[in-house]
């Protein structure tokens, strides 16, 4: 109670406080790339205009993978951007939880790649939706 009262009595430093707050939490909501949900994944897997990249390590990618995916581990990532550069398509960057492929973003970004795409979620909601892996 103590700290409501504060942050009332103290609204000019509370207001900035909470701005900071928000525009943190869109900056990093925006990083990497644009999310997007199962369902919009699917319906641009099925009209074939995405390059699916799993950003897990291997063993978890050969456990079950979406289909389609190519595995690039996201710590080979930076080494391993020459096996993206011809794509016309957009890539869709999957993790685990969808935290890391925010970060896998800004990494092709600085690469020159700007059609990029981010799992929400990444692979626990996909397997939460009791979608398919392979």
């Amino acid at each position: 109670m103590n700290i409501i009262n504060f942050l009332f009595e103290h609204y000019y430093l509370s207001l900035p406080l909470f701005a900071t707050i928000i525009l943190l939490i869109r900056a990093h909501a925006k990083k990497g790339g644009k999310r997007i949900s199962c369902q919009e994944l699917i319906a641009l897997a099925n009209s074939d205009s995405i390059l699916l990249v799993d950003l897990r390590p291997s063993n978890d990618f050969e456990k079950g993978h979406i289909t389609g995916a190519i595995n690039i581990p996201f710590n080979e990532l930076e080494n391993s951007v020459y096996k993206l550069k011809n794509t016309e398509k957009s890539i869709v960057l999957v993790c685990e939880m969808g935290s890391q492929s925010g970060n896998a973003g800004e990494v092709l970004n600085k690469e020159g790649f700007n059609d990029i795409l981010i799992l929400q979620g990444g692979i626990g909601d996909w397997r939460m939706g009791n979608l398919p892996l392979v």
